[in-house]
């Protein structure tokens, strides 16, 4: 038992791909969980199946663990009610999605709410390492609903529903959840709520058709093709990704013809300032100087800019090759670099999914 309470804490500790640490072991929300310890203490009290060195082994081993984690003081208690839970346990910490949806899932519905609601837990936990968040929300919400008075996870289920919501889309749902977290559970470790304030700065900060829109749907996408599920809902948003895409490049492209325009007057006006003044030293006799020139027309000898199809060279004017990927060559062109890796990774995920 030991060593599995040593390898939980490690899985426990990784941090995934969004960033955020999953908080067993912690000692958060401490209220709600020792009213859960101890309701949970009272049922075992009260199995029939468990004679009194049963019981007296559960508790005492509860109380034991309860004095650093209450979380791990739950799960303990139930892997020596329930033996085959370990395994379960096991296989959600090594990120076996597979394993821990067969192993959990009957435990997950089990008659038993306290056991009910850790593997609930666990098996949530799972889906979102997997950013599996369809599957995922429905476990959580038991957690938040039908088995809250059982769960010592309560406030780390609102914490995960707003991450899986966030992913889904749902920026609505997803800052009601961070919200609800923030303003419920401030005894909640100190890292969850610096999280969840700034995904609801984040989220707040996604306008509809801009980049920061563009980016969460690129993730969105790219998130459905690792699963190879390029369905119609994943479709869906891979047009309204190029949609919007275009629609940019299209207002980058006037601004770049108004900056033209712009840089072009400025050219004219001091290229006449310069004919003028050469003509004004032309027209002075100088002995023995011979004015020097270049074979270029231009004046001074600059270098005109490189052109396309007789109009001025514009990196933009370059995605209108139908041939040509839009959204990728928006990456490569203009897209910021913070930006980059989420549009990159979103294009390896669909070139993976083609082949």
């Amino acid at each position: 038992m030991k060593r599995l309470r040593r390898t939980r804490q490690l899985a426990l500790s990784a941090v995934i791909a969004i960033g955020l640490v999953f908080p067993i072991g912690l000692s958060g929300w401490m209220a709600q969980a020792d009213d859960v310890v101890d309701s949970f203490l009272a049922h075992v009290a009260k199995m029939q199946t468990l004679n009194d060195s049963q019981q007296a082994n559960v508790t005492a081993t509860v109380r034991q663990f309860a004095e650093d984690s209450r979380e791990d003081a739950m799960t303990e208690g139930l892997i020596l009610l329930y033996p085959e839970y370990a395994d379960a346990v096991m296989a959600s910490d090594d990120d076996n999605v597979q394993q821990s949806l067969a192993l959990l899932e009957p435990l997950a519905t089990s008659t038993d709410p306290f056991l009910a609601a850790d593997a609930s837990f666990y098996l949530a936990r799972a889906l979102m390492n997997a950013e599996e968040y369809e599957k995922a929300l429905p476990w959580l919400k038991r957690l938040n609903g039908e088995l809250a008075d059982q769960s010592v996870y309560e406030g780390s289920a609102h914490f995960f529903t707003g991450v899986a919501q966030s992913g889904l889309l749902n920026n609505e749902q997803a800052v009601a959840a961070f919200m609800e977290f923030l303003e419920n559970y401030p005894d909640s470790p100190e890292r969850l709520r610096v999280s969840a304030w700034r995904q609801v700065q984040e989220l707040q900060k996604v306008k509809q058709g801009e980049l920061t829109d563009i980016y969460q749907r690129m993730d969105f996408s790219r998130r459905r093709l690792d699963l190879d599920e390029p369905d119609e809902v994943t479709q869906e948003q891979q047009d309204k990704i190029i949609e919007m895409l275009a629609k940019l490049i299209k207002e980058q492209e006037k601004k770049e013809v108004s900056n033209s325009k712009s840089n072009s007057k400025n050219t004219k006006q001091q290229q006449q300032q310069q004919q003028q003044q050469q003509q004004q030293q032309a027209s002075k006799p100088k002995p023995n100087k011979s004015q020097k020139g270049g074979s270029s027309s231009n004046a001074n000898g600059k270098v005109v800019q490189k052109s396309y199809d007789g109009s001025p060279a514009s990196p933009w004017s370059r995605l209108r090759d139908r041939s040509r990927d839009p959204a990728n060559n928006a990456i490569k062109e203009k897209l910021p670099a913070r930006y980059r890796d989420i549009v990159e990774r979103y294009y390896e995920a669909a070139n993976g999914n083609d082949k």
